[in-house]
């Protein structure tokens, strides 16, 4: 069975993926999990964890450090993967509030 989770992420930083092209490597706090119907929970645990996302580079465009993503997420290779063609309402971009 295909793992998926749904987070909720704070962007701390973003920089270049070190061997995907188009990809980012976002470090970023997870604040809260879900599961995602039919699929394993394998990031849940992560809760309150700083971890490095792989997220495609265009969707994170305009999302910067302290932004809130809300997306869907798997574990893969020992990777944290963002869904790379999420469903609109599967990917959301909240802005810093905190400034």
């Amino acid at each position: 069975m295909e793992n998926l989770t749904a987070l909720r992420v704070r962007v701390l930083a973003v920089g270049p993926h070190p061997r995907l092209a188009g990809w980012v490597l976002a470090s970023v706090d997870v604040l809260s999990a879900a599961r995602v119907e039919g699929r394993a929970d394998l990031l849940s645990q992560r809760v309150g964890r700083r971890v490095e996302l792989a997220v495609r580079r265009e969707l994170l465009s305009g999302a910067g450090a302290g932004s809130v993503l809300a997306l869907r997420a798997r574990l893969s290779m020992g990777e944290v993967m963002a869904e790379p063609h999420p469903l609109p309402q599967d990917f959301t971009v909240e802005p810093d509030e905190r400034s």
